[in-house]
């Protein structure tokens, strides 16, 4: 049954993994120019067993500024200033047990049309929901991260489908399950300069997402989800512009695998490869997690341009 709840429950989201050398890799997601990115930052990822507090004092000697740490993949995010694309690339060569380095990228939410009415949500009989719902509609010991812009989690027809965090106490502005995130009680929030525990949606890209996902159905409001009634976090980590980085896509992935959930879904994309991220989404997938993520919007192969 839980397999059969994920199948149905794939839908809409972004990113595509390409192989490549360590530093510099090439992946376009089928858009026009170079892969943006943070200007002068970038990840640093030290090999197994190094000692990090003396790789940051190396780092210090040539003026590289620590800003953010992923203590998963035993990395830190750097500043470089002046933009430092030589000099990242000369790092695995001057500091000792550097594994790789690469650019932060910046990714975005992936547009969707705004569209609430049901029978104007076309893609439910292509990928012939009508006839799943009439064996099963009900998945709510299925938690899907929707890793995105937040969720509404107050909004009416979402609301009763939005995970609540067993260990912790709404509003006493105590880490009570000792995750490093203050009362995180619907999911988290990566994409500010602090980690905390709103994911309050700003731009309402992951609020669309989570209706198509699991909105309340058959309840005459607003829409209809794949699951009409699952459980579902919220893991923002991109802006009310719609934007992130790859550093908060990988605290968002780490956050919602330590939580243990069934399925992360992005509905988002951009930038180059990153061997960080794909390893924060092997983890995942080392958890028997599920990671879904869409096509995109762009009309291209994605067979023959990754």
């Amino acid at each position: 049954m839980r397999k059969f709840s994920k199948t149905l429950m794939m839908f809409a989201s972004m990113l595509a993994l390409a192989t490549g050398a360590a530093y510099g890799q090439e992946a376009s997601f089928g858009s026009a120019g170079p892969p943006e990115t943070v200007p002068g930052q970038f990840i640093i990822k030290y090999k197994e067993g190094a000692n990090i507090a003396e790789q940051s004092a190396q780092l210090a000697q040539k003026n590289v500024k620590v800003i953010d740490t992923l203590p998963s993949i035993d990395a830190q995010v750097v500043q470089i200033e002046g933009g430092g694309a030589e000099i990242a690339a000369n790092l695995p060569n001057e500091i000792s047990n550097v594994e790789y380095v690469e650019p932060v990228f910046v990714v975005h939410a992936i547009g969707v049309p705004n569209d609430p009415r049901y029978p104007e949500q076309w893609g439910f009989p292509k990928i012939k929901a009508p006839e799943a719902w009439d064996t099963r509609t009900d998945s709510g010991n299925v938690v899907v991260a929707v890793i995105d812009t937040g969720i509404d989690y107050k909004h009416p027809d979402l609301a009763a489908n939005v995970w609540t965090n067993p260990g912790e106490i709404p509003g006493n502005n105590v880490d009570d399950d000792n995750n490093g995130i203050v009362d995180d009680v619907h999911g988290a929030n990566f994409s500010g300069a602090t980690d905390n525990g709103e994911p309050m949606d700003d731009n309402k890209h992951g609020t669309h997402v989570a209706g198509t996902i699991g909105a309340v159905t058959n309840n005459s409001l607003g829409v209809a989800g794949v699951n009409w009634k699952t459980t579902m976090m919220g893991v923002k980590f991109l802006s009310a512009s719609g934007s992130g980085t790859t550093v908060g896509a990988i605290k968002a992935i780490d956050y919602a695998t330590k939580k243990k959930v069934d399925i992360m879904n992005n509905s988002w994309g951009g930038g180059g490869f990153s061997q960080a991220l794909e390893d924060a989404i092997k983890r995942a997938n080392d958890a028997d997690i599920l990671f879904v993520a869409a096509a995109g919007n762009g009309g291209t192969d994605n067979d023959a341009t990754p």
